[in-house]
């Protein structure tokens, strides 16, 4: 069917927001099509670090935390996510103690089951923790992380039940939107037609519009900042389940994987505020002083661990907006009629994979967003030229958002 009639819908990119997109298609149309150019979350998915957590800053971010945290929690019915409930710890220094818990009460509101921690009691989980800076602690007992190559492998083996079609191993290399239906040209000389297209393709967006002839003057604000991710073997005093450790103070984050291994990663900005060229030959690992730096972070906070031992590195791509928000909208302003856009998820993609494919679905069918669970347009591509940014409460103290 990919090559013949014309699809009602085309997804392009089968990681975790494209395979989110594809599940919640499934059913509202027969002929539902997704392009990926290697193979399902073969690409920034699969080095994603897979946290799911519902403290952020913003009520609209959070309430599709929320949303996306139950459908992890409630998976079997679509496949295996691998969530695992860990529990994170959100520590803030005296500064900005009444930001947090104002926040903490807006969490609340949402039903989101957040608490307040006493700092002295983060020993129950890290008994020798340096409490410098933790002046005000919050705790969500609910979140923890997931597996996701699993989760994309789970929503696309969903949707091809239902009659999506997949391929895989071939690239988008431009996009001529006409009158009826969309001309989209792969890098074998093949073309697949369809009503209706939407780009879930990451940092290599703007590739796909440039080549379809949108000059760079016109490209989406998005660009690519590489981030690494170091894995320690924990000492024997620290094995067991553990919670997340959010520490802006030190604007860094160790996830507690499994009962033995801790995952390090940057709550810094200044990484996500330097842009890479995805065309050059980036590294697939961190380097030296990378790793250095962060295992000097979390000794820094948990002395212990000062005795694990490295594991392995990893590096993978963010597509960042300027607002650190995915951009969610019709490209018809740039003369690709029909042509949709999701992309720009600055670190948040996994997390929010569910919530995400509900609401890009919901705007492709053509729903009414006020009646639709999450309204798609305060997401739109022209809000920073119009000075209304997605806003954070806690933009100056890493990016947690």
């Amino acid at each position: 069917m990919l090559f013949g009639e014309v699809l009602d819908y085309l997804i392009v990119g089968a990681g975790s927001t494209g395979s989110s997109i594809a599940f919640n298609m499934a059913g509202r149309s027969k002929k539902i099509g997704v392009v990926e150019r290697d193979t399902i979350a073969a690409g920034n998915t699969g080095k994603s670090s897979a946290l799911v957590r519902t403290h952020y800053s913003n009520r609209i971010i959070a309430d599709m935390s929320l949303y996306s945290l139950e459908v992890f929690r409630n998976f079997s019915g679509i496949g295996y996510s691998g969530f695992t409930r860990t529990g994170m710890i959100f520590p803030f220094d005296d500064k900005y103690a009444d930001v947090a818990r104002e926040n903490v009460r807006m969490l609340r509101d949402l039903g989101i089951k957040e608490m307040e921690m006493k700092p002295e009691e983060i020993v129950n989980y890290y008994p020798d923790i340096n409490l410098d800076g933790y002046d005000y602690v919050a705790y969500e007992p609910e979140s923890g992380y997931a597996d996701p190559v699993a989760t994309a492998n789970s929503f696309i083996s969903s949707a091809r039940e239902k009659g999506v079609e997949l391929i895989q191993k071939r690239s988008v290399s431009s996009l001529d939107s006409g009158r009826n239906f969309v001309k989209v040209d792969l890098d074998d000389g093949r073309q697949i037609r369809a009503k209706k297209v939407i780009l879930a393709t990451n940092v290599w967006t703007n590739d796909i519009l440039e080549n379809s002839g949108i000059s760079r003057g016109r490209l989406l604000p998005i660009y690519a900042s590489l981030h690494g991710i170091v894995y320690l073997r924990r000492p024997e005093d620290y094995s067991g389940i553990k919670p997340t450790l959010w520490d802006p103070h030190q604007l860094a984050y160790y996830k507690m994987e499994g009962t033995t291994v801790t995952a390090l990663g940057s709550l810094d900005p200044r990484i996500d505020e330097k842009p890479v060229d995805i065309h050059d030959n980036l590294p697939e690992t961190a380097d030296e002083s990378y790793v250095e730096d962060y295992i000097s972070r979390i000794v820094n906070r948990l002395p212990s661990m000062g005795k694990a031992t490295l594991i392995s590195t990893l590096t993978g791509l963010y597509d960042m907006s300027p607002d650190g928000q995915v951009i969610c909208d019709s490209l018809g302003d740039l003369g690709l009629d029909n042509v949709f856009v999701f992309a720009g998820l600055s670190g948040h993609g996994f997390k929010l994979s569910p919530a995400y494919g509900l609401m890009a679905a919901d705007m492709l069918s053509g729903h009414d967003p006020e009646k639709s669970r999450f309204d798609w347009r305060p997401f739109y591509l022209n809000r920073f030229r119009d000075g209304k940014p997605i806003v954070s409460k806690y933009s100056e103290i890493g990016t947690i958002y």
